[in-house]
């Protein structure tokens, strides 16, 4: 009797081992960690879209601090917006990392290439945007944030503002950037809750750039009234606000929640952002890659950050 009470006492050790050696790694209030010093030894590569404004240097700074806690060598690269570009960067990555992550700069061109990494037992992660139909490509998992929601909080903070009516313009990122699209279809979603706000001019493509928006707007001010503008980024939104100036009674708004944008809230040039906070999405899907490559499994391979409106009434609260 005494030696089955061992014999199980064992068994239902090894059991508890068991369950806890392969619980999924779980997100918390839109934050995954691994632990600290957890990828040592690891080799992995970040591919940035561009690096052109505060959010893509806000990413940037969040990797490296995820790396530094991790102990993971970390290497990242600018794609300067060129799939092509991108493309040779993840070809060049096989073999000589462990882990890929990427901003995809065309979604539809990345499949392929994706496909081939991980065949080769590289781990393949999306971050900020995903490539279209990601998981049949062999990538293990992608970070960002809930665009349509993002979107969607963004237009209805202006709609509160503008109580229910009112001419706006729309300044949207790259054509056919997945982000983009689905940021717009967020708008559309709650536009059609608002028949008396009416877009007075067609949205305008000004690819996430800050001096493009504000010759835009330049050119609109001239054209139209607004009592709105809602940008799809922060720097697009503050391009905006240079061209209509501080206080001018046009409400301005963006998305990210980035240093420069909550600048642009304080001065008044414009109302409010989203916060998306994609220095967590790329800290996340570090921590991902490096849960994956210790053979840990994750709760989800789908990594979403929270959106908060962030105006001048909490700003304080964010900075």
């Amino acid at each position: 009797m005494k030696k089955l009470s061992i014999v199980l006492a064992v068994l239902l050790m090894v059991a508890m081992l068991s369950t806890t050696a392969f619980a999924a790694a779980k997100m918390e209030n839109g934050v995954l960690r691994a632990g600290e010093g957890a990828g040592k030894g690891y080799k992995i590569l970040l591919l940035q879209q561009h690096r052109n404004n505060a959010f893509q240097n806000g990413v940037y700074e969040a990797a490296v601090a995820a790396a530094e806690e991790l102990g993971c060598e970390l290497t990242i690269l600018s794609s300067e917006s060129d799939a092509a570009t991108q493309i040779s960067q993840i070809e060049q990555g096989i073999g000589e990392y462990d882990a890929i992550l990427y901003e995809p700069v065309n979604p539809d061109a990345l499949g392929a290439v994706s496909k081939e990494a991980a065949d080769e037992g590289v781990v393949v992660i999306n971050i900020i945007s995903a490539v279209t139909d990601w998981e049949s490509y062999g990538i293990a998992a992608v970070s960002y944030g809930d665009n349509v929601t993002a979107g969607e909080s963004e237009m209805q903070a202006v709609a509160d503002l503008l109580g229910g009516k009112g001419n706006i313009a729309i300044l949207t990122g790259p054509s056919g950037d997945s982000g983009g699209l689905q940021r717009l279809e967020g708008y559309n979603n709650i536009l059609a809750n608002y028949p008396d706000i009416v877009q007075v001019v067609e949205p305008a493509d000004c690819g996430w750039d800050t001096a493009s928006a504000q010759s835009t707007v330049e050119s609109w001010l001239s054209a139209y009234e607004f009592d709105a503008i809602v940008a799809e980024n922060d720097g697009m939104a503050i391009g905006a606000g240079n061209a209509a100036g501080a206080n001018s009674g046009i409400i301005i708004t963006g998305v990210d929640g980035t240093p420069d944008g909550f600048e642009a809230i304080k001065d008044g040039r414009i109302t409010g952002t989203v916060s998306q906070n994609g220095g967590e999405m790329a800290a996340n899907g570090i921590n991902a890659a490096v849960l994956l490559l210790k053979g840990e499994e994750l709760e989800t391979n789908v990594l979403i950050t929270t959106n908060t409106w962030i105006d001048a009434n909490n700003l304080a609260d964010y900075e």
